[in-house]
């Protein structure tokens, strides 16, 4: 019986973090495309949100969005957030960090296209730093290259978040491969140890023959690889 209906364009982005969740987890979820909702009808569902992606729970009747919102609501029904004290915000932390990444990744949702001068100052300082916050907080939780996660000995919501961040990023832009090896080597080491997880490499193994390595599509896409080929 269907648990859940995953409403997100075909490219990962966004929506392979909810995703990865769904297959982690192994619940029946089917993915919908987007249309029927954004943007003519977004208004008209509970709990209304500006854009994609939308998670809509079966058993509730409840649509959810905002991609934090999802992953948090999924990862306590699923007992994917750590128990130690203080760990709830950070797993949170992190998630928002995801998010604000992909936002000055595509330049503020592409509002304006990158400049060599401005892509290359985002990545030698910002996009470095961020990798180097994601390694510190591993570290700082015992993350080590070959063992261990974010936040501690179990998986959380936390890894599959870093993972649909960095491991799709460096997957769909391999010029970024060494970005991540120089600035948070345990990191890109989780990322692979979480896509090597069975239901979650099947997944991806399906999801790159299908579309390749398109990364969030149309415009702002097509700015990025300029940027990175360059």
């Amino acid at each position: 019986m269907l648990k859940y209906k995953l409403y997100y364009w075909d490219v990962p982005f966004r929506g392979n973090f909810i995703q990865l969740f769904l297959e982690e987890v192994n619940a029946k979820y089917k993915r919908y495309d987007v249309s029927e909702i954004y943007p003519n009808n977004r208004i008209n569902i509970s709990y209304p949100a500006m854009a994609p992606p939308y998670l809509y729970d079966c058993k509730s009747k409840k649509y959810f969005a905002q991609m934090p919102a999802i992953l948090m609501h999924l990862g306590k029904i699923y007992n994917y957030i750590p128990k130690r004290s203080g760990m709830l915000t950070l797993a949170l932390k992190t998630i928002l960090d995801c998010n604000d990444i992909l936002m000055e990744i595509t330049n503020n949702h592409g509002t304006k296209m990158w400049s060599k001068k401005n892509w290359k100052e985002f990545r030698c300082n910002r996009l470095s730093r961020w990798m180097m916050i994601f390694e510190k907080t591993g570290l700082e939780n015992g993350l080590k290259k070959d063992k261990g996660f974010l936040l501690g000995s179990t998986i959380s919501v936390a890894d599959i978040a870093t993972t649909a961040l960095f491991g799709t990023l460096v997957y769909c832009f391999p010029e970024l491969k060494n970005d991540l090896h120089k600035n948070a080597p345990s990191i890109k080491r989780l990322c692979q140890r979480i896509e090597n997880r069975l239901a979650i490499r099947a997944f991806l193994q399906g999801q790159r023959e299908e579309y390749g390595k398109v990364y969030c599509g149309g415009k702002i896409e097509n700015s990025l690889r300029k940027m990175i080929g360059s």
